[in-house]
């Protein structure tokens, strides 16, 4: 359930997808190799100092489309700050306008990516997981890609790149182009089992659970069950104080948009996790509530950004209890029955355990799997297929047979909610652009799990890409979605 922040690290790298031929490492530096180090340089004195003002302004107009300041602070100050000191960054290769360097901090080792624009700002800047490439794959990776149209063969090019990592294990990607599905499988499901992933094959979405509770929201204020203005605190106990900031209250919309300055995590929740391998299932909503009866904000709600699986998995449990239903059960009468998604639920049924894809963290290790407890459960809970989130996300497109109610909730989780700069916010969806068109995005991540959303429902396409491995996959749905909007 890795928020979409987080996912920016492996985001920020906007505009140079496709490297070519890099540079050995004992190569001589090439002039634009030599700003990109000293850019490098400015990079790391500023981390150090915590200045995130001054990395930014380090960005070119390019980079600023993408990725606004809210967005770039969010990450700086909740993914990357924590990893303490940057002790090093050492230069590891050139690949046509990027340098490529390995950052080493005090608590972790990162692949960073530098590339300028011709005004020698940022224009490309990522970290990513490091990897040893004198220890990545080697050999022909298992596909069901028949390879026949231009789509067969993009697909397969970005899914063997992300395939010959060192850690992948199996991919399933579906793509919805001019009303036709496509179906992808790579890897394994199981290591060492040899089943390529199907359509069925099922995976952890993580937080593109966070779209399906929105669209539950949506139908919760169709039936008049709440409103997006509501204060937060009219569906919590009497004993938590009101959810505000210089009198601007917490309301149900900002918990949905991520703008209700309500942390990330609750700082009590570490205390209650009992297993590292599924550190969710242990937190209770009298948890929830007790953390929310000390928590007091530091900013007025509606005024930034701040990815919050705590606020998402609020909203969740709001919802439960409105409804006096379990999260699974609202996912099937609302979203899953009526768009005929069979195989998307949060718990897993006993006869559909032999299409459970394993789930291995991000160096290939077993994970096993993530069981949310109904506080988180809105933030990531659910499971679900290629095949089916190819039926969801054709009706977010006004596909075909859609129910009425679920069309208006459907619409109305798209209406920009929020604004920074560049960055829009619906309800649970994110807006993104590739090859200059607007696309609806989410991402997830779970302990053995990533997963990527990107639809435009005014072109009518989509792209999912489901992984068995704690790898991001962001980078590869963004290429695909890239080139479908192009075509």
């Amino acid at each position: 359930m890795k928020k979409v922040a987080g996912s920016l690290l492996s985001l920020l790298l906007l505009t140079l997808c496709s490297c070519g031929q890099p540079a050995s490492n004992g190569a001589s530096r090439s002039p634009a190799g030599q700003k990109n180090d000293s850019v490098m340089g400015l990079v790391k004195k500023y981390f150090n100092a915590k200045s995130v003002d001054s990395m930014y302004a380090l960005t070119g107009e390019r980079f600023r489309k993408q990725i606004s300041p809210g967005m770039f602070r969010n990450v700086t100050d909740n993914n990357l700050f924590p990893l303490g000191e940057m002790k090093q960054a050492v230069f590891l290769k050139d690949a046509d306008k990027v340098s490529i360097y390995k950052a080493v901090f005090a608590s972790a080792t990162l692949q960073m990516v530098i590339g300028l624009d011709p005004a020698d700002k940022l224009e490309a800047f990522a970290f990513q997981p490091y990897e040893d490439e004198s220890a990545g794959k080697t050999g022909p990776v298992a596909s069901n890609n028949p390879l026949v149209t231009a789509q067969d063969r993009i697909v397969d090019s970005v899914a063997l790149g992300y395939m010959r990592r060192l850690a992948p294990v199996g991919l399933s990607i579906g793509i919805l182009r001019n009303g036709k599905t496509s179906f992808y499988g790579y890897g394994e499901a199981t290591k060492g089992e040899g089943n390529v992933p199907g359509a069925r094959t099922l995976f952890e979405i993580g937080s593109i659970t966070k779209t399906f509770t929105a669209t539950m929201l949506g139908l919760a204020v169709g039936e008049g069950k709440m409103s997006l203005d509501d204060p937060v605190n009219k569906y919590l106990p009497d004993s938590i104080p009101p959810l505000e900031f210089h009198g601007r209250i917490v309301t149900i919309r900002d918990l949905s948009n991520h703008t209700g300055g309500i942390p990330r995590m609750p700082d009590n929740f570490q205390s209650k996790v009992s297993n590292g391998n599924d550190p969710y299932a242990d937190y209770t909503v009298n948890d929830l509530y007790g953390w929310l009866r000390t928590l007091r904000l530091t900013r007025e709600p509606g005024s930034r950004f701040e990815y919050s699986n705590a606020g998402v998995g609020l909203l969740g449990t709001i919802l439960q209890k409105i409804y006096g239903k379990s999260y699974e059960d609202l996912l099937y009468a609302g979203i899953a029955a009526p768009l005929g998604m069979g195989d998307t639920r949060v718990n897993i049924r006993p006869s559909d355990s032999v299409r459970v894809a394993a789930g291995y963290n991000e160096v290939g290790k077993y994970n096993g799997p993530w069981n949310l407890s109904p506080a988180f459960a809105g933030a990531g809970a659910i499971r679900s297929t290629a095949q089916d989130m190819l039926k969801y996300a054709a009706a977010e497109m006004d596909g075909p047979g859609v129910p009425a109610p679920l069309e208006r909730a459907i619409a109305l989780t798209h209406n920009v909610t929020f604004r920074d700069g560049d960055m829009r916010i619906g309800l649970g969806w994110i807006y993104r652009s590739a090859a200059g068109k607007d696309f609806l995005f989410h991402n997830g991540g779970t302990g053995g799990y990533r997963s990527y959303a990107g639809i435009d429902p005014d072109k009518k396409i989509a792209v999912i890409v489901l992984s068995n491995c704690g790898l991001g996959v962001d980078a590869e749905g963004a290429k695909l979605m890239a080139w479908l909007e192009r075509q």
